[in-house]
């Protein structure tokens, strides 16, 4: 049995109950399945689809249905200005993480030299990536506790051509090679885990280490601030991504630590969601 392009669409209303954007997910499933671009979908909305085609469209429909997330799904997700590979080992890349990224680029602005950059928890590599294709000059080590990850990162690095990252296998600034830093950014776990969003929308389908931490949250985001002040060079920075609530205690544990021009911004949503903050040296 086959169908066509237009019917197959029309099936975009039992997704409305999962997803917000219920036509858009089943466009990126369909293209997905035929290799071709919702552009052509809307081009050629007549065009019939095999019964192979329709079978595996089917089916990717049933598991969104069931919450499971379209990067997932399709393999890949846009970050910044590339598309990077993704599978249930890593953590779906956010607007908020580009954020992040921009944060870095204002640190290091104006900055041609050897800048050394370590990404902590790097994931599918997105935040490593978007600043090694910044400069080739910059030398970015990438950090994750999970060999799948990591695998993931790596191939994301190599299918993009970048060539400036080294990747370690290990806990955040352990893994680090004991060198000094002009930068260090995290996007660690940082939720508790009685916390009820963890059931809501995709996240029960995330790697549940990469969004959970100890002591309320904040065991990885403490491990982090402790080791980069033995890691950054004099005047460098360290950015990291954080919950919506932990923003002010962050901000006390920094200054105590001897960080100064601490800084705390809101994300896209005007949600608190990073803080930043310079080593002074004595």
């Amino acid at each position: 049995m086959s169908s066509s392009v237009q019917k197959a669409l029309g099936i975009a209303d039992s997704l409305k109950s999962v997803s917000e954007n219920a036509l858009l997910d089943t466009e990126l499933l369909l293209a997905h399945v035929l290799g071709k671009t919702r552009e052509y979908l809307r081009a050629n909305n007549e065009k019939a689809i095999s019964s192979d085609c329709l079978d595996q469209f089917t089916k990717l429909i049933e598991r969104r249905k069931r919450g499971e997330p379209i990067a997932y799904l399709i393999g890949r997700k846009e970050f910044w200005d590339f598309d990077l590979r993704v599978n249930s080992s890593v953590l779906i890349p956010r607007p908020e993480t580009e954020e992040l990224v921009e944060k870095c680029l204002d640190k290091l602005d104006g900055r041609n030299d050897s800048v050394r950059i370590a990404d902590l928890g790097t994931g599918s590599g997105a935040i490593a990536i978007a600043l090694a294709r910044a400069s080739s000059s910059w030398q970015v080590h990438a950090v994750d506790i999970s060999e799948d990850a990591l695998a993931v990162a790596r191939y994301n690095a190599a299918s993009l051509g970048v060539g400036n990252i080294e990747f370690h296998l290990g806990s955040w600034c352990d893994a680090l090679p004991e060198e000094k830093f002009d930068l260090i950014v995290a996007n660690p776990p940082y939720i508790e885990a009685r916390d009820e969003h963890l059931q809501q929308g995709g996240l029960p389908f995330e790697p549940i280490v990469a969004l959970v931490a100890e002591d309320s949250g904040f065991s990885a985001l403490d491990e982090i601030m402790m080791g980069a002040s033995q890691l950054l060079k004099k005047d460098a920075w360290l950015l990291m991504e954080h919950g919506y609530s932990q923003q002010k205690k962050l901000l006390h544990k920094l200054a105590s630590l001897g960080y100064s021009e601490i800084e705390g911004c809101k994300d896209y949503a005007s949600v608190d969601r990073i803080v930043l903050a310079k080593l002074n040296l004595s």
